[in-house]
């Protein structure tokens, strides 16, 4: 046994450095699968890992679950569970109410550092507060206040101790520590020390109706997050509190998580397209290998080598090969993963987070090595079965294949010739083939699905102008207060002065108390059936208090009604053809100031009437009278800002009667294009007056937004493009390995024909002509499929949302002439490698 299993090792060997061309491209086919399988193995990973941060940074905490309203006692009790891996603790101080924070809500709170580090706020330069005035910010923060990030700068806060007072605290601070913000929540931290905070509340626990002073909060990790809610409630019982509330992070909710695992299942449905891609080559290899050495196979079985150990000699060579190729897949394919990081996750928020999981490298070499054993199935089936009689017969065809011979008067033609040794092997010549079409193929659905992106549509939803300027106050957990002056008039003077201003338009708002028309009454009733309403209450946490406001409108009682004024560029788009629900609108009519528009539902999902002001009522807002012209769906640069009723039926009016009837108000919004030229010296412009003037003031640059939608969608383009050029490549390097080994094992067949009168321009051509072939086969088949998955496949996906179906198969255009010029140049190049050896040498070689 051992001296047969040495045997084995020994031909293995011999055999291995005998073809190693073949071993070079079998080695470049594993390294290409390993590749592939790592780098979308380190993407799926790294994503879901990015995916799990961003909802967490969304959630503001990293904890498990928290409790809002909670004692000193309490916490005590709880940390000390042995259930209880970690917890964090805060006190509550007040909200900051600087002027230059323009309505940004700041908390001043006392936190440990657990708390802290959990709520992503923990100072990257400096510490936390430990003296008793001293204070740590975030940069974003700072910059409003206009503090420089120096240890040591003077940070002065006003506060208010009661919320239902006029009275301001003023206190001095002095910096000890700051961090990045984390976008993703409104709120911003300012830690303050635990003296200071127990010194101003006077040991006060947040006990009074509306008030925070004193507030207690704590947030609990587990040892893991698998059913939060049951060990709370376990945690809760056994420490025999049950006057607390906890509630669950999001994060960590199982749809949450099933988001996440769909946002990366591409990468693994990617990995059947790289399995497939492996599969075709290698297979192709050992199939070919096999088919080379069939000869010395039967020799074997002739000495009295057993099936299995010849397929045992078979599976040695491809682990020696993966040995070879697969640890330089991975090293390659995670460098790879690493370049793609950055295009795949494109967030402002955070940076993004690099997996190092090892399930990346043991998966990526379990799936490389599974791929490459099933590719040398069906060779090393072949080696083992073959007889000694039927080796010395073996030809490189189709066994199962009857040729037919065709008589012609005019002999045979070169052209001819090619065609028929095509089929030869017509099993090789479809893998071949076929392996070309896919990679074609899927490159040119990826192109086409992205060039179907419509910008246009994209931007009419986000901004209807190059730029936007929002009221500091927009954004804010309080909602817009009218009464803010972030864009000043000397800033709209300043932008209209430019030389290259062209248009403006401007937004004005605020809520006024009114009674809905009985006619709109109906319309909201049958609209909103108790199914729609069950359905908004499964998934919004503000059900309740629009189920209250909704049923006082039903009631005929005043509701919170938003008022818009309106004109120039933002008017323009809100009645934009898509906008209008019913009605018509009359840019003249609407200028009189008697006509207004109303704000209906988002979707359009109702029978007869929108469930908004019915059109052709009238409606009366500050004892004026103004005609419901038409109904439109919400048109998000208009809408977009925090309100403070959930519910809402908003009314938009010109902005010169909105101005009319509130002389005193100010801009809430601001748009206006400019020429081209003009672009950067307006962003200048803009952003220097954001840092001096008003540092709360949100700008959006049509640019920027243009530049983040590529960068969201670039992840699945780069992702598409690579897979889709591997498996061109490998198409490729199966058509080279084909025809190379095609060439070399017919020399004897070659050197008869030269022999009988065949010259080597004759031999190259009829070469070059099977090259021609294999290209015009692939481009047929790649653009029949091509036009078929374009025209089919992509213009049903691109139907909606933000896309224009283009059809286009520029990647096949493209293609086509490196196609052709590869089917011509490998045939010349292996005749120009065959031509080294005479024709009697080859005749006597395969003798």
């Amino acid at each position: 046994m051992k001296e047969q299993k040495s045997m084995i090792r020994t031909l293995t060997g011999r055999s291995f450095k005998k073809n190693k061309s073949r071993n070079l491209v079998a080695v470049l086919a594993i390294t290409m699968t390993a590749m592939m399988f790592t780098t979308l193995f380190t993407l799926a990973q790294s994503l879901s890992k990015n995916l799990t941060e961003m909802y967490l940074r969304q959630t503001g905490t990293k904890a498990h679950t928290t409790a809002k309203q909670i004692t000193d006692e309490q916490i005590e009790l709880l940390a000390a569970h042995p259930d209880v891996k970690s917890c964090g603790r805060s006190i509550v101080l007040g909200l900051a109410e600087n002027e230059r924070l323009g309505g940004r809500q700041v908390e001043i709170r006392y936190a440990d550092d657990q708390y802290a580090k959990d709520d992503f706020a923990y100072p990257e330069a400096g510490h936390m507060p430990e003296q008793k005035t001293e204070i740590a910010l975030d940069t974003s923060t700072l910059q409003q206040l206009g503090i420089p990030q120096e240890l040591g700068a003077a940070v002065t806060l006003e506060w208010r101790k009661d919320l239902f007072s006029d009275q301001v605290t003023s206190s001095t601070f002095t910096l000890c520590g700051w961090w990045e913000r984390n976008h993703s929540v409104y709120a911003s931290m300012a830690w303050v020390s635990e003296e200071f905070v127990l010194e101003a509340c006077g040991g006060a626990e947040g006990s009074y109706e509306g008030q925070i002073l004193g507030q207690r909060m704590m947030g609990i990790t587990y040892a893991d997050s698998k059913n939060i809610e049951e060990k709370t409630e376990r945690l809760l019982s056994e420490s025999g509190i049950s006057d607390v509330e906890f509630h669950t992070n999001l994060a960590y909710d199982p749809e949450m998580q099933y988001n996440a695992f769909m946002e990366t299942l591409p990468m693994y449905a990617g990995m059947v397209l790289v399995f497939l891609a492996g599969y075709l080559i290698i297979f192709n290899v050992f199939q070919i290998s096999v088919a080379s050495d069939i000869q010395f196979y039967g020799k074997l079985k002739t000495l009295g080598m057993q099936t299995k150990q010849i397929k045992k000699l078979i599976y040695g060579q491809s682990s020696r090969l993966s040995l070879l190729g697969i640890p330089c897949g991975l090293i390659l394919g995670y460098i790879l993963g690493i370049l793609l990081i950055p295009a795949l996750i494109a967030s402002q928020d955070a940076k993004p987070v690099l997996s190092a999981n090892p399930v990346i490298f043991i998966g990526s070499a379990l799936f490389t090595w599974i791929t490459v054993m099933i590719s040398c199935l069906l060779p090393a089936r072949l080696a083992g079965k073959v007889s000694p009689i039927e080796a010395l017969r073996y030809t490189d065809t189709d066994t199962e294949v009857k040729r037919q011979v065709k008589k012609s008067k005019n002999g045979a033609s070169l052209a001819n010739m090619a065609w028929s040794n095509l089929g030869r092997n017509r099993k090789r010549t479809i893998l071949v083939l076929g392996s070309l079409t896919l990679g074609l193929v899927l490159m040119s659905y990826f192109y086409a699905k992205n060039a179907s992106f419509d910008v246009e549509k994209y931007l009419i939803d986000m901004c209807v102008a190059d730029f936007q300027i929002d009221d500091a106050t927009n954004q804010t957990s309080g909602g817009y207060d009218p009464e803010s002056n972030t864009i000043k008039q000397e800033l709209v003077e300043q932008i209209t002065g430019m030389e290259s201003f062209e248009a403006s338009g401007r937004l004005y708002s605020r809520q006024v108390p009114m009674a809905l028309s009985e006619h709109t009454r109906e319309n909201l009733s049958s609209y909103y059936n108790q199914e729609r309403l069950d359905d908004f209450a499964s998934f919004d946490l503000t059900f309740p208090q629009w189920k209250e406001e909704y049923d006082r409108a039903l009631d005929g009682k005043d509701v919170p009604v938003t008022v818009y004024g309106a004109d120039g560029l933002i008017l323009d788009a809100a009645v934009g053809g898509p906008y209008i629900i019913s009605g018509t609108f009359d840019a003249e009519k609407f200028a009189s100031g008697n006509y207004a528009l109303a704000i209906g539902p988002e979707a359009r999902d109702f029978d007869t009437n929108p469930p908004a002001w019915t059109v052709g009522e009238s409606v009366s807002i500050e004892g004026r009278e103004f005609t419901v012209m038409a109904v439109l769906a919400p048109l998000v640069p208009m809408t977009e800002g925090r309100r403070a009723n959930a519910f809402d039926l908003p009314l938009i009016l010109s902005a010169d009667a909105y101005t009319q009837i509130w002389p005193d108000s100010n801009l809430q919004k601001y748009y206006f294009n400019t020429a081209d030229a003009g672009i950067e010296d307006a962003v200048s412009m803009l952003t220097e007056y954001q840092q001096n003037n008003a540092p709360g003031m949100n700008l959006v640059f049509r640019e920027s937004l243009v530049q983040q939608y590529e960068a969201e969608t670039r992840s699945s383009a780069v992702m598409g493009y690579a897979i889709s050029v591997i498996i061109a490549l490998v198409g490729v390097l199966n058509f080279v390995n084909s025809m190379v080994t095609a060439i070399i094992s017919r020399k004897r067949e070659f050197a008869m024909i030269q022999s009988i009168g065949m010259t080597k321009r004759q031999l190259r051509s009829m070469l070059t002509f099977e090259g021609l072939y294999y290209a015009g086969l692939t481009l047929a088949a790649s653009y029949l499929c091509g036009s078929i998955v374009v025209g089919v496949i992509v213009r049903a996906i691109t139907s909606v949302g933000y896309s224009t179906f283009r059809f286009t198969l520029l990647p096949l255009l493209i293609c086509t002439p490196i196609l052709i010029g590869l089917a011509v140049l490998i045939p010349y190049l292996c005749f120009k490698n065959l031509e080294k050896q005479s024709v009697v040498e080859r005749l006597r070689m395969e003798a």
